[in-house]
């Protein structure tokens, strides 16, 4: 006998949400806020938003504060309360179901505007105003009740008013609407965390004190705006406060004679893929040589764009030299410009980093498990779905099948910047005999799936492969054995980027290990106090190349040491062999590396053991180097420099 109830559920409540929304903050990027207001507009309709200066308390209290405004379907006062009053689900869902349900403008505006951010929105016509801010006693934060005389239209909801003549702030909020919003449009006006705070910068406790900093952000975060919007920014000229201007007029004006320049730029925010291209008309050195798209084996696509000529003077307030993202609904995330990201994909010389950028475009099925979403602090994409869900994307995975499959135009420029460069290493003599001497201990057991076998792993772990990887799909034969999970699991098509769960039978197997080449570089190409870095892809070394820092001043001391023993003419060849020593030494190291992929995840080896800096810390010392020079040059070039002799004393 079974009994048959029904229960009423008592919803959770939520207190201390300030501790939440101060640690959120804490772990957010800089400028995040300026994402999430552009964002919130363009999701509701807008055709025009404008990052722009609240006039009124610049002319009465020589305080500027930011004002964003745009002209989208706005909220009403129940609106507005449910949206900027309620931490959680209360908010208009922004995106997917892994996106922060309206949580984000709260997060990223409430901790550096304490003192309040004001919020006016007209529907129909019809203004709402409400003030948020924190209470100084409970440091909690919520919307702020107004003592006023006036009678308001929407006080039967309790913190919502209609706007007001506040002489108090030296604005009134009744007047504040640009001429451009008409029956329908938002103003956020932030006050900073006290009432004598300039916010027009943003968070000055942030790197955030840039004049430009918020047309910069935009014009390197949205990859394009919209197709039905625009989007302004009235930023200042100067980072002196006394030459601030004071009134809309002196800022949009012209500059008085003998006087100092006051203006304000009102720029137009073009995105980051109109200063890729550039318009040729205004570019008159150079123009976007190239571009195309590389498909990936997992649906990923990456976009090419080589640039040819000089690049355009942007200034600061877009990028102006090349960078790799991973693009998402019009934004750009994981960006990076570090010589190292290039590397993964097969790009050493700065030359051509600078005209290059990659930009990836991850698979997005939003109804379905496949793709990925931006982390909360909106600086990077994670994984949905599979074994790695939650997990960084794989860069270095997409980064080697780019590698193998660079397009021609870019392996043009990339061999064409090498030919300046004399240090390519041709000869193969030297791995030929490292190979023949060491060849055989550098083997190394891997997994193999096979059927029988008598090592049963599991197929992937926190997201690592243990398996090796197999460049192209493999069909197994359907082995003659029970119907099990265990026999399908090697039946199904094994793909470089597959992850399978559950286990495979597999059998140890030895491997030998390809000698990965070596070849001189400057110091631009792999980063301050590198001395040599490994680059596991490249178009013209298969089995990975080792750059070899000619301009590093440990390198130069050991080259000018060695060349001070013999006669001046034997000192590029000198220079020559010092080099080819570091560089079989390095390579070496990274060969032996291998070994421990057997007792080592291969992130590990990669990011940690093969890093710039372990690789560079692992070549000094110089007694084992010392001693491999003098055993080459030792016997190969004339006699040593005789010692100075001194005069001898008198007897």
């Amino acid at each position: 006998m079974s009994t048959r109830y029904s229960a009423r559920i008592l919803p959770m409540q939520t207190a201390g949400t300030h501790h939440f929304i101060e640690r959120t903050y804490r772990e957010g990027g800089a400028f995040q806020w300026i994402r999430e207001l552009l964002v919130n507009a363009l999701e509701a309709g807008a055709t025009k938003v404008e990052f722009g200066i609240e006039w009124q308390a610049a002319e009465s209290q020589g305080v500027l504060r930011r004002m964003v405004a745009d002209d989208g379907k706005g909220m009403t006062a129940d609106q507005l309360v449910e949206f900027f009053n309620t931490f959680g689900g209360g908010g208009k869902p922004i995106g997917g179901a892994h996106e922060n349900f309206g949580v984000g403008s709260k997060t990223s505006l409430l901790p550096w505007n304490r003192y309040g951010m004001v919020v006016i929105s007209w529907v129909g016509g019809d203004a709402s105003m409400i003030w948020v801010a924190r209470n100084p006693d409970t440091e909690e934060y919520g919307l702020r009740l107004e003592e006023c005389d006036d009678a308001f239209g929407d006080a039967a909801i309790e913190g919502v008013y209609d706007p007001y003549d506040d002489p108090e702030h030296g604005c009134d909020w009744a007047t504040i609407k640009p001429s451009w919003i008409k029956d329908h449009g938002t103003v956020v006006v932030l006050l900073g965390n006290k009432p004598s705070d300039n916010t027009v910068e943003g968070d000055q406790s942030r790197d955030e004190a840039d004049i430009k900093g918020i047309s910069s952000f935009l014009n390197r975060r949205m990859w394009d705006v919209s197709d039905d919007a625009e989007v302004y920014v009235d930023e200042l000229r100067t980072t002196n406060r006394l030459h601030w201007p004071r009134s809309e007029d002196v800022a949009h004006g012209s500059v008085e004679k003998d006087g100092p320049d006051q203006r304000t730029n009102y720029r137009k925010i073009e995105g980051a893929r109109h200063y890729i291209a550039y318009p040729v008309s205004r570019a008159k050195r150079g123009h976007l040589g190239a571009h195309g798209t590389v498909p990936l084996g997992d649906g990923t696509e990456i976009d090419w764009y080589l640039w040819e000529g000089e690049r355009p003077n942007v200034h600061s307030y877009a990028a102006k030299t090349g960078y790799i993202a991973a693009l998402y609904k019009r934004e750009l995330y994981d960006v990076s410009a570090h010589h190292s990201t290039y590397r993964l994909f097969g790009i050493t010389e700065n030359s051509v980093r600078q005209l290059l950028w990659l930009i990836v475009r991850p698979v997005f099925d939003p109804e379905g498990k496949r793709g990925v979403y931006p982390r909360t602090d909106r600086s990077s994409l994670l994984l949905k779905g599979g074994p790695s869900a939650g997990g960084a994307l794989p860069i270095s995975d997409w980064a080697a099948e780019f590698a193998e499959n660079m397009p021609d135009e870019i392996l043009s420029v990339l061999r064409s910047a090498r030919q300046g460069n004399p240090g390519t290493i041709e000869d193969v003599h030297w791995r030929e005999k490292l190979a023949e001497r060491f060849g055989a201990r550098w083997k190394l057991a891997r997994l193999r799936m096979r059927q029988g076998g008598a090592v049963l792993v599991q197929r992937a772990v926190n997201g690592l492969e243990l398996l090796p990887r197999i460049r192209k799909s493999v069909r197994r034969k359907k082995p003659a054995v029970p119907d099990t999970p265990r026999a399908h699991a090697l039946t199904r098509p094994v793909t470089k980027f597959a992850k399978l769960n559950g286990t495979v039978e597999t059998e140890n197997v030895e491997t030998g290990i390809g000698l990965p080449h070596y070849r001189q570089v400057r110091s631009e190409d792999v980063g301050q106090g590198v001395l040599a870095a490994w680059q596991p892809n490249d178009p013209d070394y298969p089995q990975g190349v080792v750059l070899v820092n000619k301009e590093h001043p440990v390198l130069r001391s050991v080259i000018e040491h060695w060349q001070s023993q013999y006669a001046d003419h034997q000192s590029d060849a000198i220079e020559k062999d010092v080099i080819d020593v570091y560089g079989q030494v390095a390579v070496s190291k990274i060969a032996h590396s291998e070994s421990f992929r057997s007792v080592l995840p291969s992130d590990v080896i990669e990011k940690q053991m093969r890093s710039d800096y372990a690789l560079t810390m692992s070549l000094l010392g110089l007694m084992a180097e010392d001693h491999l020079i003098s055993t080459r040059i030792g016997g190969k070039y004339s006699k040593k420099r005789l010692a100075v002799r001194h005069p001898q004393k008198p007897r």
